[in-house]
């Protein structure tokens, strides 16, 4: 609307101007044109307009812009509960789902110094995040970890499907044909890990890099 107004004063002002030079502005129409100094306060008026609703733009569009790219959902919680005279580990893992109330719990016995879990990450460009579209994914499979490259050669390990159908075609499709989509930046494996040496509680979350892992601090166990 600033720029609108400005367009019209710049359009008045060249219109007067061009009918006083072939002198056929009538006094009526003389009348009815600002004098200077209600000119200048007119353009001062309208200068103001833009700045300060330009000012509102550009911080609305800094906050959306911030949001879209900091945003973090939650996407499950790891609690890792260690087994005396046991050489596993046990671990309660809750997915969380799309809606508030909707959540699956598994338990599963882990041996290893690390558990780690796995999933597929959907990428969007930056513009389409921008937009409000954040990253997709899903959660494959949950499985120990040592940090030793000989013990992960010689020792045991545990794995288990999380994914429902692990050979999906909708994912098959993104992995192969993503890359030539036009809303599409890159589909590729994620994974997190963390250690299982002593009791404690994680939450995963997903942002548009992928998976992120963060200990929970004492018996909190809100998310924020």
């Amino acid at each position: 609307m600033g720029l609108i107004f400005a367009l019209v004063f710049i359009y008045r002002r060249v219109r007067f101007l061009t009918k006083k030079l072939s002198k056929k502005l009538a006094t009526r129409k003389a009348a009815s044109v600002p004098g200077p100094f209600s000119s200048i306060r007119n353009l001062l008026l309208i200068f103001l307009w833009v700045a300060v609703f330009g000012m509102i733009f550009f911080l609305g569009f800094f906050f959306q812009a911030y949001h879209a790219f900091t945003l973090e959902i939650p996407v499950a919680k790891v609690t890792i509960i260690p087994q005396p005279q046991s050489e596993t580990t046990k671990i309660e893992l809750v997915h969380y789902g799309k809606k508030e109330d909707e959540e699956l719990k598994q338990e599963f016995e882990l041996t290893g110094e690390q558990w780690m879990l796995e999933g597929d990450i959907l990428k969007w460009k930056n513009w389409i995040n921008f937009m409000g579209w954040h990253t997709r994914y899903r959660l494959t499979r949950l499985r120990s970890r040592y940090i030793r490259t000989e013990d992960e050669k010689k020792k045991p390990s545990s794995i288990y499907q999380l994914a429902e159908k692990e050979n999906h075609p909708f994912w098959g499709y993104l992995y192969k044909h993503g890359h030539k989509l036009p809303f599409v930046s890159t589909v590729y494996g994620n994974a997190v890990f963390q250690s299982t040496k002593e009791e404690a509680e994680y939450l995963v979350f997903v942002s548009t890099s992928g998976f992120i892992v963060r200990k929970q601090a004492g018996d909190n166990n809100n998310i924020n």
